[in-house]
């Protein structure tokens, strides 16, 4: 059983736990992320105002609550987007606070619980349309300091097009390795998500998102997806 957690257009998502059902489950009673810091030419909008134009920003939570504790947070790039005919590579830097709290209503922080990253592997919502022999990647470097660093990638070969509207894809093999956020409770994310295309002369291929129009006459990105997988461990007091 799966359900969608969806957030406001700007910097900041959130989320509360559900009613306790008979699965025991491993999580905070609330947590939080928010955009800390943007760098590189597939972000230049940080601080940007969301209610002018699509801007980077977190988009929506995924779970499961059937126990396998499967958890997805999304970040929307409206500005990351490549084509042989133009831009064959761009990339950004992103960096994430999170917070855990034992109340969210009063914003009562804790630090029960330790977050983990790389449970299920990395998923992409895009738009495509790859020629034969057009190859198009999107890799997802995490930072997990001291010289560690866990990577995830997918691919898109062609021949191969999403059709109008986008379409969400997975990395081939999820990681048995976790980064643990030093410590527990509050802590940082930081990772570089970079798309590329590749191919010969004379062939075409994209990657992109769905476009919509924002405000009348102006139509955008609204921005490819990546959504980065994560679980908690209950700290011992």
């Amino acid at each position: 059983m799966k359900s969608a957690i969806i957030t406001s257009l700007g910097l900041l998502g959130f989320a509360t736990a559900l009613p306790a059902t008979e699965v025991e489950r491993t999580l905070p009673a609330g947590w939080e992320y928010k955009i800390a810091s943007l760098r590189g030419p597939g972000c230049p909008d940080f601080g940007a105002d969301p209610e002018k134009a699509f801007a980077t920003r977190l988009t929506y939570g995924q779970n499961t609550m059937d126990g396998s504790e499967i958890y997805y947070w999304f970040i929307a790039y409206p500005h990351l987007h490549v084509d042989l005919a133009d831009n064959d590579s761009s990339w950004c830097e992103t960096e994430i606070s999170y917070e855990e709290y034992s109340n969210y209503a009063d914003k009562t922080p804790s630090a029960d619980y330790r977050l983990r990253l790389h449970k299920n592997g990395t998923r992409a919502i895009a738009t495509y349309d790859l020629e034969k022999g057009v190859k198009a990647t999107i890799k997802f470097e995490y930072d997990a300091g001291k010289g560690e660093e866990y990577t995830d990638v997918i691919n898109w070969n062609g021949p191969a097009a999403s059709g109008q509207y986008q379409q969400e894809s997975s990395s081939a093999v999820a990681k048995d390795e976790l980064y643990k956020l030093p410590k527990c409770g509050a802590g940082k994310i930081k990772f570089r998500t970079e798309l590329s295309i590749e191919g010969k002369k004379g062939q075409k291929g994209f990657v992109a998102s769905e476009t919509h129009e924002f405000t009348k006459g102006k139509v955008e990105y609204y921005g490819i997806q990546q959504g980065f997988s994560y679980d908690w461990e209950k700290c011992k007091k």
